[in-house]
């Protein structure tokens, strides 16, 4: 008998720790959206209502109240909390992916023509030039950062709450000059070789007319757009700075970049173009089925 009733004795269990990284997982988010928003200094934020701050913001109450009487929530046996319990975890997985790994993003405008068009989908490594360190402008695990040829997604510094995309260039301590629609690294012409010409539609709809090329720059050719019967007196001498680079678009004599604002700071970086994931041509109406998939480079 007194076996039998050592046996229906509940043993007792350890508290769950449940609510403690749910609450962890909440204000690191939290902190991470915050600081990777905020800027000092050399950028120009428009005066208006941005999502990131309120997010952070309800992500960190979020997190403080899980500290306090998370417990008592997890503990309930409900059908309210299983529900929460895989919310939790399929937008935290979602989250640590898009913060730390990829990212997708669309292209709006034709800047980068011919290698990106208007209309694709593509997916950016945030990993391979590291991450930022919150409410600072260091990197961690940067690395030797970008390569010359890499296509890049950084914050605008005229204006960090504007995602751009361009090919970077020009490292830090490289002489950068572009005159006569010719581009120039370290005093040596890049080379390149002609491919024909290229007529496109542009935002409004209408034909643009350009020459194609093959740009070599080193183990990264591209192809880039020159319209050579347009005037243009925009001459570029520059030489980079440390944790800096100079930014171009593929498409030169229609993107808005280095030659024009000047350096992207290395803190700005966003990641690198991988591949596209969706290209949709809104001006036929119809998917491009053979750019899915396909590389960046």
């Amino acid at each position: 008998m007194e076996e039998t009733r050592e046996n229906n004795r509940e043993v007792p269990t350890k508290p769950s720790a449940k609510h403690l990284w749910h609450g962890a997982m909440f204000m690191v988010s939290g902190v991470y959206i915050l600081g990777s928003y905020t800027t000092s200094g050399d950028g120009v934020e428009e005066p208006a209502l941005h999502w990131e701050p309120m997010v952070a913001v309800a992500l960190l109450l979020v997190g403080l109240l899980f500290f306090w009487k998370g417990r008592s929530f997890l503990q309930k046996e409900s059908l309210v909390v299983e529900y929460y319990e895989a919310i939790v975890l399929a937008v935290g997985i979602a989250l640590l992916v898009r913060t730390f790994v990829v990212e997708p993003f669309k292209i709006p405008s034709g800047s980068m023509i011919p290698t990106l068009l208007v209309g694709d989908y593509l997916f950016v490594s945030k990993f391979t030039y590291g991450h930022r360190i919150p409410f600072t402008r260091e990197r961690l695990f940067m690395g030797d950062g970008p390569n010359r040829g890499d296509i890049a997604v950084f914050e605008y510094p005229r204006d960090p709450s504007k995602d751009y995309i361009k090919r970077i260039v020009g490292l830090p301590g490289d002489r950068i000059v572009y005159q006569d629609k010719r581009l120039y690294i370290n005093n040596k012409p890049v080379e390149y070789e002609t491919v024909g010409d290229y007529v496109y539609l542009n935002e409004r709809g209408s034909e643009v007319d350009s020459s194609q090329f093959i740009e070599k720059m080193e183990n990264n050719p591209h192809s880039i757009l020159v319209r050579p019967f347009s005037f243009s007196d925009q001459i570029t001498d520059e030489v980079v700075p440390p944790g800096h680079y100079f930014v171009m678009g593929d498409n030169r004599d229609n993107s808005n970049d280095s030659r024009f604002w000047g350096f992207v700071p290395a803190y700005r970086l966003v990641g690198r173009a991988l591949a596209i994931f969706w290209s949709w041509d809104g001006q036929n109406n119809r998917l491009r089925w053979e750019r899915l998939g396909s590389l960046v480079r």
